[in-house]
């Protein structure tokens, strides 16, 4: 069970297993701009803009990673490689605002199983209790069959909060843990659970000691139950720039609302507000949320072992 109200202090660690250097291409501008991509990441990016010590990670991905790593650094956020060969993916994207986005990308990260042990022993070496671990997105392949299972709770043993946003395998490697947190977005929760509507999805996705099961809706909001009460927090209707991100904005108001403390409903109702502002293409910084006092929480990168 996660621990509320001592978490001020705590390092988020963002991992992004299956990170992708994106360059998207806007219409009608022709626009075209490249970013750093993947769900943990953005998650470290908005905490970032919130004055939380978030630390993003990914592993090598070769010349791409090497850009991956620029562009990131470049928006003010931490970040670190774990030293695994892989090469990472590379994801073009074209933006029609308020109509539609098509993605694509190229294969999967791929991992040996030296490298899954080399994963594994970084996060052992480096998560100290009370920190949080935040799993979001596609896992690279390769991992050995219940690796994530195991990882999490090995974690939780050593009093990290681990929350995973993920599908398929790996969200339900994640159920079979009990990982503190589970989240996803309706289609994922569907896929993964083999279940059909989020009622029945959800208690499909509670593993023995889950504190909260949150699954996002898109414009219609989010549906949770946390140690057993339900939520269903409406969204706003808003015009939409670019809903990619939104849920990951979903994702640090959630670590953000349980790092203060916030009650549960009201940590919902920012998240769902912050999100709906991310997708009409607004900056979330500091609009609903206190600054975080970081005072004592800052992780030099030299005191990070590999």
């Amino acid at each position: 069970m996660s621990i509320r109200g001592d978490r001020v202090r705590a390092r988020v660690w963002c991992f992004t297993p299956n990170p992708v250097f994106e360059t998207k291409i806007e219409s009608p501008s022709g626009r075209v701009v490249s970013s750093a991509g993947g769900k943990g990441h953005n998650v470290a990016r908005q905490l970032s803009r919130w004055e939380v010590p978030a630390i993003s990670v990914v592993c090598n991905g070769g010349a791409e990673g090497k850009e991956w790593l620029d562009h990131a650094r470049k928006e003010g956020v931490k970040t670190l490689q774990i030293p695994v060969r892989a090469v990472m993916r590379q994801g073009w994207a074209w933006l029609k605002e308020d109509v539609e986005r098509i993605d694509f990308f190229t294969e999967d990260l791929k991992v040996g199983k030296s490298g899954w042990r080399k994963i594994r022993d970084f996060w052992i070496r480096n998560c100290k209790s009370g920190d949080w671990w935040v799993v979001a997105g596609s896992s690279a392949t390769g991992w050995p069959k219940g690796w994530w299972k195991k990882v999490i709770g090995d974690l939780q043993k050593k009093g990290v909060t681990v929350l995973v946003d993920s599908r398929g395998a790996l969200l339900r490697e994640a159920v079979q843990a009990g990982a503190d947190w589970i989240k996803c977005n309706l289609a994922e929760a569907e896929a993964t659970t083999g279940m059909k509507g989020v009622e029945r999805c959800i208690p499909n996705l509670i593993g023995n000691g889950t504190t909260g099961v949150v699954v996002t809706l898109g414009k219609e909001g989010l549906v949770a139950e946390v140690n057993g009460t339900k939520f269903s927090i409406p969204a706003s209707k808003v015009k939409v720039k670019d809903p990619t991100g939104a849920g990951d904005v979903v994702t640090a108001a959630l670590i953000y609302g349980e790092m203060l403390n916030l009650p549960m409903e009201q940590t919902f109702k920012r998240a769902v507000e912050d999100g709906a502002l991310h997708a009409k293409g607004k900056n979330i910084v500091n609009i609903y949320m206190p600054i975080v006092c970081k005072k004592n929480s800052e992780t030099h990168l030299s005191q990070i072992y590999y």
